[in-house]
């Protein structure tokens, strides 16, 4: 599906008009993780596994200096992820990665110390729980609840 809208505007309306996608691709890689916030609150519908899309997310990380570093750098870009989700561990913990099918691979060497990698998951569920980005505007994001977007999933649930 086409549209001309904003990245976060976007993924709002495809949400609000019911559409079930099951990709988004997100290849801006400077700020693409950063627009993962659009998902926060995201509805899945009443038949939960036709439902759940896969995110596609292209994004610039460290480059690994050696196999041992490569897993800390695979980390460190699934929790930028999960950080702009409102879901820690969602993605990074063993579990988590298991469950949504996390995976990073590189995409392209753009530097001597960076890599462009697309990180690849199913939506977690939790992202429901989390309270819905309200866009202004001019499609800028505007938290009504700072304080809550900085809790875990898991706590929010036992509120």
């Amino acid at each position: 599906v086409k549209h001309n809208l904003d990245g976060r505007a976007f993924i709002h309306k495809m949400n609000s008009d019911g559409v079930d996608a099951s990709h988004f691709i997100m290849n801006l890689p400077a700020a693409a993780p950063e627009f993962l916030d659009a998902f926060r609150g995201w509805n899945f519908g009443s038949e939960l596994s036709k439902k759940i899309p896969t995110i596609h997310v292209h994004c610039f990380g460290e480059k690994a200096r050696g196999p041992k570093e490569t897993s800390r750098v695979h980390t460190q870009v699934l929790q930028r992820c999960e950080r702009a989700l409102g879901c820690p561990g969602s993605l990074s913990e063993p579990e988590g990665r298991q469950k949504n099918k996390a995976q990073v691979r590189i995409v392209r060497d753009v530097g001597p110390r960076k890599n462009m990698f697309c990180v690849s998951f199913l939506l977690p569920v939790e992202v429901q729980q989390v309270e819905k980005l309200v866009l202004g505007r001019s499609n800028k994001r505007d938290r009504e609840s700072e304080v809550e977007q900085t809790l875990p999933c898991s706590k929010r649930e036992k509120e």
